[in-house]
């Protein structure tokens, strides 16, 4: 007989700023209900988050000098930007978990707005591969329809 494949249930999980850490919290119910030690795996997923948040503000504080000094933004900058939130989707979602409000923790962590993150998860979404985007390829030109500049750019590679 084959194996019969379920999809695992996730817990939401949320993560508060606390004297330059986060502290991640969970539904009693969720508590309740995970097979594994709760504060173990609370614990792994508020480091995972921190380190996220780090490297994400080292980005964005890239793409900020960037802009400042007149600079276009390398689009591959902002496929980096995406990949550090999809890094930490796929692992919280290894600890049975899934952020609850993933795009609201992350406005109010790395002060953007909601629309501009958005955009970068769409593009990095229709865009696995990094080594797809050409080195001089400017965010500007991906930033009013990043799906289809992400599905233009796969499908000019394939």
């Amino acid at each position: 007989m084959g194996k019969k494949l379920t999809r695992q249930k996730l817990n939401f999980v949320s993560f508060e700023p606390t004297d330059g850490r986060f502290i991640a919290f969970i539904s009693v119910e969720g508590m309740l209900s995970s097979e594994k030690d709760p504060e173990l795996d609370l614990r792994k997923a508020s480091e995972l988050y921190r380190r996220s948040i780090e490297k994400m503000r080292r980005l964005i504080s890239a793409i900020k000098s960037a802009r400042a000094d007149g600079r276009s933004v390398p689009a591959r900058k902002i496929w980096e930007l995406g990949q550090v939130i999809f890094e930490l989707k796929r692992r919280v979602e290894k600890l049975s978990l899934q952020v609850n409000g993933l795009y609201d923790h992350l406005v109010r962590d790395l002060g953007v707005k909601r629309e501009w993150l958005e955009k970068i998860v769409i593009f990095r979404r229709y865009l696995p591969d990094k080594t797809l985007i050409p080195e001089s390829l400017n965010w500007g030109r991906c930033a009013r329809a990043p799906r289809t500049s992400a599905e233009k750019l796969k499908n000019f590679r394939c």
